[in-house]
């Protein structure tokens, strides 16, 4: 159930007897030159229009945070990058919203990388507050199902872009798609690191990417995220 079409009444009505939402989290930021802008919010999207289709009744589907923090990319056009510290606070502050609304369950569907480190405190806030944080990081969690279709991952790369493919073929341009296999050798932080490691903004080899490899992602990785909340829904954790 989609909350943003809801008025206050059926939220109201829904919210006493559904205790989960999740909350689409994304971000706004340069994808190579064939994927969208948008990829980082589109996808997640996607997996909760499938969560809809399957347990739209057990679950209530917020309005998505498009904004989040990309340090490396922000030096391509398109990326409107955010502080850790703001985007922490502001995704925090929603999230207990939704605590303070009652909701037992708090999803966090993320898409984007550089949300990874803010997600964790946040978390940890929804738990000091009695209710239960669930973080999805599409393409981390479920590394080895995508493994299965996709014989590489990456920032715009091969799985990602099958991902973006699966949605809407006419927003990628795959004359454009190319491929970056620079590998850093550890945590180490340089000026210009984003235009040397994420050459022409992308990571992988995204011209191996399809719209059926993407059709299976979502199949695949869609599964697992709702096997996962109904387990957490029942109070099953481990």
């Amino acid at each position: 159930m989609y909350m943003k079409y809801m008025n206050m009444d059926t939220f109201k009505e829904k919210t006493s007897t559904v205790d989960t939402v999740i909350i689409p989290i994304g971000m706004i930021e340069a994808h190579g030159h064939h994927c969208p802008l948008g990829t980082d919010i589109l996808i997640p999207n996607k997996f909760c229009e499938i969560i809809e289709d399957k347990i739209g009744d057990k679950v209530i589907i917020a309005p998505e945070i498009n904004y989040g923090h990309s340090w490396a990319l922000s030096v391509y056009p398109g990326t409107i990058n955010v502080s850790t510290e703001a985007f922490t606070n502001y995704v925090k502050e929603v999230a207990l919203g939704f605590v303070a609304n009652g909701f037992k369950n708090i999803i966090l569907l993320n898409g984007h990388g550089g949300n990874i480190s803010a997600l964790r405190p946040i978390s940890e806030a929804i738990a000091d507050n009695n209710s239960v944080a669930v973080v999805f990081n599409w393409w981390v969690d479920f590394r080895d199902e995508i493994l299965k279709i996709t014989e590489g991952q990456g920032h715009a790369g091969e799985d990602e872009t099958s991902a973006v493919l699966a949605i809407d073929e006419s927003i990628v341009d795959m004359s454009k798609a190319t491929s970056n296999e620079i590998k850093i050798k550890g945590s180490i932080y340089f000026k210009d690191f984003g235009k040397i490691i994420y050459k022409d903004a992308l990571s992988g080899d995204a011209t191996k990417a399809s719209k059926e490899k993407g059709e299976e992602i979502y199949k695949s990785v869609s599964k697992r995220i709702i096997e996962i909340i109904s387990d957490v829904q029942k109070g099953e954790y481990c």
